[in-house]
């Protein structure tokens, strides 16, 4: 079961780089939602804090990109947030429904 406590952390922190630098990114499921290999994240995310059994990973929410709550142990994304909600909630694609979900019940 991995675990992402910091972004602070160097080792994580040059783990990720290696990973980033070799590809990897989201991958729909057979319901539409989708799934972020842990291990290899999109080019400009990182997991930012974790809450429970999810992550939350930032792709540059601070400058309008989205900001992610994934399972940790299946990289299911539970709820996309951040700049990806500029436009509204839309239920019809799962979207900006809950920012945040539920089930992130820490500070």
């Amino acid at each position: 079961m991995m675990r992402f406590t910091s972004k602070k952390s160097p080792v994580l922190t040059a783990a990720l780089g290696l990973l980033l630098a070799c590809g990897g990114g989201a991958k729909p499921e057979e319901d539409g939602r989708v799934r972020l290999n842990m291990w290899s994240l999109p080019e400009g995310c990182s997991p930012d804090k974790t809450c429970g059994a999810l992550t939350g990973v930032d792709c540059g929410s601070a400058v309008d990109g989205p900001y992610y709550y994934v399972e940790t142990d299946t990289g299911r994304v539970v709820e996309t947030c951040g700049g990806a909600c500029m436009g509204g909630p839309r239920p019809d694609e799962g979207l900006c429904v809950e920012c945040p979900p539920r089930q992130w019940t820490c500070d």
